[in-house]
């Protein structure tokens, strides 16, 4: 009888810290598209973010997402940092968001963001910066899905990735983007699966085995934070 006491118990306190976690979105979802998104498909709430920046600078929506893919694995999330300090979905570095212009001691493109502010399209403007407005608000925020695809798309299509340009001039776009030929050679395998095949996940937790997995990895998290 204790036992059974204690083991619903457990489980309430499971079910309690589930929804005291609710709010928690951005972690949560890295970690779904991690483990789920990003080894069966391409989102579906991203697909028109990627249409739409496409077409605005005449590139395949499919590179812009193959790029996404290669970056961060599809994350949407604001406070996504990389390990060298580029920002965003599809990380940017800031001074190349900003412009490299703006001066600054740090040589690597890190420009702090209680510095200056990254949104403001004048500052881009002025200091001949990548970092587009997609969504119209009067701001490029590298940290906006929506903006950075754009400026990706933008990046991309400057550089020789137009949809009409070559295989090679696309690859050059891609290395202009992240200078690895392994990157370059990632981002075309996911491109070109695209191109022969796309599945398109459905909305977050709307099928049994991304709630498994939504719920699995906030357990996983809470019990780290334990320790």
């Amino acid at each position: 009888m204790m036992l059974r006491l204690t083991g619903l118990i457990i489980v309430l306190v499971l079910l309690l810290g589930a929804v005291g976690w609710l709010g928690q979105h951005d972690k949560v979802n890295n970690g779904l598209y991690r483990t789920y998104y990003g080894e069966n498909g391409v989102p579906n709430t991203h697909l028109a973010v990627y249409q739409d920046a496409a077409e605005t600078y005449d590139v395949d929506w499919r590179l812009l997402a193959a790029v996404h893919r290669v970056e961060t694995i599809f994350s949407h999330s604001s406070s996504m940092r990389s390990s060298v300090g580029a920002i965003g979905p599809f990380q940017f570095m800031p001074r190349t968001w900003l412009g490299w212009e703006y001066d600054t001691d740090d040589q690597k493109g890190d420009v702090p963001e209680d510095e200056v502010d990254l949104t403001d399209l004048a500052l881009i403007e002025q200091y001949g910066g990548l970092g587009r407005d997609g969504n119209g608000d009067g701001k490029a925020d590298p940290h906006s899905l929506v903006d950075s695809a754009h400026t990706a798309a933008y990046y991309l299509s400057e550089h020789g990735g137009k949809k009409t340009d070559s295989v090679t001039s696309v690859r050059n776009a891609i290395f202009e983007y992240n200078r690895s030929e392994q990157y370059v050679n990632d981002v075309m395998t996911y491109f070109e699966n695209y191109e022969s095949s796309v599945t398109f996940m459905p909305d977050e937790r709307d099928t049994l085995s991304q709630r498994v997995a939504y719920y699995t990895i906030r357990y996983v998290e809470w019990f780290k934070s334990l320790g």
